[in-house]
């Protein structure tokens, strides 16, 4: 009988002259959340082009797909765990688990394989410390921020941690070590993530609710809680971005670009807090601007570090 609904849900579910098995591999596909592993691998990629003289080589597509492997590993596992708290949510109970269109075992399945295969990838081709950092970031994932969600709200500066892990990845890949140079990037990846996920949480915090999850927003109706979390971490996320110019990771130009991204994304947070929930253009405004003071936060950097290193090698011939 549980067969037979989930075929029929995968029936309903397809459009006019799209076969079944195009339609299963589109949810397996969903499983692995790709938008959130394409930030993923955009991480990983800054952490590897970060240290000074490296190259894009082979080492490089092999770490992408061994980062990619793992990490659609540890978010097919995260929708496992979490099917039953995804179908009491708005948001997310057209998913491919809480829908019906998979089964809980296929999903298991499938997030072991991926998880195994990508952790082992990259310690045969890349190197140890990558693959044990590839493991940690599944692991706790999956056995800390996971179930930290259905218990306390301080889940997410511990799923901040395993965002912020990746780079060091990129970083241990092109270097074949971690030293301290590499604290700057997984600090402001860090103080990067918080202030988003808290504005997330606090936009579905009636979904976050009925799912049963734990969030900071969870009880707090008027954004007060939320906002000042989000503005202490928005000033640390500036503090953070101005260390690369004091470890030589950026010029004097970056420094003043952290500056004055760092001063948007506070306004920008200050502007969310203050402004009517039903200020609809007023939020989308302040939105783009955190956005856009955070891309400028890593943009800007990796635009004036290449530009002084090839500054420096045309010096040098």
């Amino acid at each position: 009988m549980i067969k037979e609904n989930s075929l029929n849900s995968r029936e309903r579910a397809l459009r006019p002259g799209e076969s079944i098995s195009i339609s299963v591999l589109g949810d397996y596909f969903a499983l692995t959340k790709p938008r959130l592993l394409f930030i993923v691998l955009m991480s990983t990629l800054i952490g590897y082009l970060l240290p000074a003289g490296s190259t894009i080589n082979f080492t490089l597509f092999q770490l992408i797909f061994g980062t990619a492997l793992t990490g659609a590993g540890a978010h097919v596992l995260n929708q496992w765990q979490e099917r039953s708290q995804d179908a009491r949510m708005m948001r997310t109970k057209q998913r491919p688990l809480p829908s019906g269109r998979l089964e809980p075992e296929e999903a298991l399945i499938f997030g072991i394989i991926l998880s195994i295969l990508g952790v082992s990838y990259l310690a045969l081709t890349i190197n140890l410390i990558t693959a044990v950092l590839g493991a940690l970031t599944l692991g706790s994932y999956i056995f800390i921020y996971t179930p930290l969600k259905r218990l306390t709200w301080m889940n997410t500066w511990f799923g901040a941690v395993t965002g912020s892990l990746p780079p060091l990845m990129g970083w241990a890949a092109q270097t074949g070590q971690l030293d301290w140079n590499c604290v700057p990037i997984f600090l402001l990846l860090y103080f990067w993530q918080l202030p988003h996920f808290f504005a997330i949480a606090w936009m579905y915090r009636d979904d976050y609710r009925l799912g049963g999850f734990r969030m900071l927003s969870r009880d707090d109706q008027h954004g007060s809680r939320t906002a000042f979390h989000m503005l202490v971490n928005g000033f640390l996320l500036l503090i953070s971005s101005l260390t690369f110019y004091f470890v030589d990771q950026g010029g004097f130009f970056f420094l003043i670009v952290s500056i004055i991204s760092g001063i948007v994304i506070l306004g920008a947070i200050i502007l969310i807090r203050t402004t009517e929930p039903d200020n609809y253009i007023t939020l989308i405004l302040a939105s783009v601007a955190l956005f856009v003071g955070s891309i400028n936060v890593f943009g800007g950097f990796f635009v004036t570090n290449r530009m002084l290193e090839m500054f420096n090698k045309k010096k040098k011939s």
